[in-house]
């Protein structure tokens, strides 16, 4: 087994994951902490494995810092204005950034601000349609978002950058 499959592991995980929370966030209105911390675990293990594999535990270290400081504003954001946003969304932001770390510090700031590009078109429709302090999934937005910079690090770097 080559260090490389421990990161198209976490990526399969992840997609896993995003599918879910896309789902049930839409049919549901729910984002599963279980299924948040169950992928987000095996996501840890498969990275810090395929760091070690690498022989490099400080890219995990690294990682795990980047993912850790996505955590803190998130939750601050979160602390100030939680009517905002859903824990369920938080949840699956940490996930997003724990997974792109890998990649460097920046790039779950990139998915997250993607995430948030692709959310204006459905904010927009249900602000027009039920007012503004309608709720809007956010699931599916920053699965895409995540999405859309997990294929660009994939596409241009490959799974050990």
């Amino acid at each position: 087994m080559t260090a490389t499959a421990g990161v198209w592991a976490a990526t399969g995980t992840w997609a896993l994951l995003g599918m879910h929370a896309s789902w049930t966030d839409l049919r549901h209105a729910v984002i599963s902490r279980r299924a948040c911390w169950t992928a987000g675990t095996v996501i840890a293990a498969t990275l810090g494995a395929t760091a070690l594999a690498l022989g490099d535990p400080g890219r995990y270290l690294r990682t795990l810092i980047s993912a850790a400081a996505v955590l803190a504003a998130t939750e601050v954001l979160y602390r100030l204005r939680p009517d905002a946003m859903g824990y369920g969304d938080i949840r699956l932001i940490i996930v997003n950034s724990l997974l792109l770390s890998w990649w460097g510090a920046a790039w779950p700031w990139w998915a997250l601000a993607a995430g948030t590009v692709a959310a204006w078109p459905q904010a927009a429709v249900t602000a027009i349609r039920h007012g503004r302090h309608a709720e809007v999934r956010c699931a599916p937005a920053l699965a895409i978002g995540a999405a859309l910079v997990l294929g660009t690090r994939l596409a241009t770097v490959g799974p050990i950058p």
